[in-house]
């Protein structure tokens, strides 16, 4: 079978917007006659120039990444993946080499030097969501925001990724997605709904301004009797309120006590 023949039949094999070189076809002949051969197939409209030693096939689209990622394999250099397009269809590839802007098959893609860790968290999806936190800076990130980035990862995901992103953005994930303080104390309601970070002794005053029996409860198992009471004291009640929660105090200190005495005997 003749050189261009069979190079001919190898891209009709690849799959649709794939990237290819003289080099993949080296097999079907030397050097000088593959390149004569892509020339042909070029000049007869079969394959399209993507970008210089590149090609694709004619009238098939080539996305930014494997543009990226042809042209990072004839350099050797490392490349994360590109993100969604944005504003001016520029795509940003974090790179191990030279930065650079390279425009081919209709994209525009931003070579940009990045640190090795970097360009490691760029080869993946969720590394790449790691990369877009660590840009945002820790001073800019909220703890919603990190949520709705890390929320739904399984638990211990992250720690494959402990190694390669800074340790205040995996300390910030870990606070973000704990479980609330009213979920690990058994609390009917979501008290601390708006601030997971919620400090305990405010969390205290929002359950016995409700003064539900059951969460007061167990705001006193949690935290113990002395703890709640002094919270208790430093506020301001209703005066209802006030009196219910006293009521509820000194049944659940009986309670304990009892408990405590039946428990020795």
């Amino acid at each position: 079978m003749r050189t261009s023949e069979m190079i001919r039949q190898a891209i009709a094999d690849r799959p649709q917007g794939a990237v290819f070189s003289s080099a993949d076809f080296l097999s079907a002949g030397t050097r000088a006659a593959v390149d004569q051969a892509l020339f042909r197939l070029m000049k007869t409209g079969t394959i399209v120039r993507v970008a210089r030693g590149l090609y694709a096939a004619a009238g098939e689209q080539v996305d930014a990444q494997t543009v990226a990622s042809a042209l990072a394999q004839k350099t050797g250099e490392r490349v994360g993946l590109a993100p969604a397009e944005a504003p001016g269809n520029v795509l940003v590839v974090p790179t191990s080499g030279l930065s650079r802007t390279v425009k081919a098959a209709g994209h525009t893609v931003e070579f940009r030097r990045m640190s090795q860790r970097k360009v490691q968290l760029a080869a993946s999806p969720k590394g790449r969501v790691l990369l877009e936190l660590w840009t945002r800076g820790m001073k800019n990130l909220t703890t919603l925001e990190i949520q709705r980035a890390t929320g739904d990862w399984l638990e211990g995901e992250i720690d494959r990724y402990a190694a390669l992103i800074p340790a205040w953005l995996r300390t910030a994930i870990q606070q973000a997605n704990a479980p609330r303080k009213s979920v690990k104390i058994g609390l009917s309601g979501a008290y601390d709904w708006s601030n997971p970070n919620i400090r305990d002794d405010v969390l205290i005053g929002k359950v016995l301004e409700k003064h539900k029996f059951e969460d007061v409860a167990r705001l006193c198992f949690y935290y113990g009797v002395p703890k709640v009471k002094r919270v208790f004291k430093r506020r301001s009640f209703e005066p209802m309120t006030s009196a219910s929660v006293t009521r509820m105090l000194s049944n659940i200190s009986k309670g304990l006590r009892a408990s405590q005495e039946q428990s020795n005997a």
